[in-house]
């Protein structure tokens, strides 16, 4: 037997379009910052936008693959939390945090997606 202390809040959508939009957007920004970053004169300011298109970019790519407005949102909050820590890293010149995370990023934006495609595969056993 199941008990159910409250009822499950209704899980509105993401639709297909919205996240390709998405997509094209965070990419489009994060090739514009990768096109910007090298003509910085700071260095530390040109380090501090290749990661952050490193962020949107991975953003950009885990998108496509959410179902639920919720999920987008978390993972729109841990870019902000990700840009921040970069902005750390590049200007504290921390450089374990930076190449930390610049590894780190883009391998949970490649498992959401692995754990998205997974989690609607069904499997049935005889």
């Amino acid at each position: 037997m199941t008990t159910v202390l409250w009822p499950e809040a209704p899980v509105r959508e993401l639709p297909k379009k919205l996240a390709g939009a998405l997509f094209v957007l965070f990419w489009a920004a994060a090739l514009a910052l990768w096109i910007i970053a090298p003509n910085i004169v700071d260095p530390r300011l040109g380090a501090f936008l290749i990661d952050t298109g490193i962020v949107l970019a991975s953003v950009g790519f885990a998108g496509t693959q959410m179902s639920s407005l919720k999920a987008f949102r978390n993972a729109l909050i841990a870019s902000v939390v990700a840009i921040a820590l970069f902005a750390l890293g590049d200007f504290g010149e921390i450089l374990a945090l930076s190449y930390f995370l610049r590894v780190f990023v883009p391998f949970i934006a490649l498992l959401s997606s692995i754990y998205a495609v997974v989690g609607r595969v069904k499997v049935w056993y005889n």
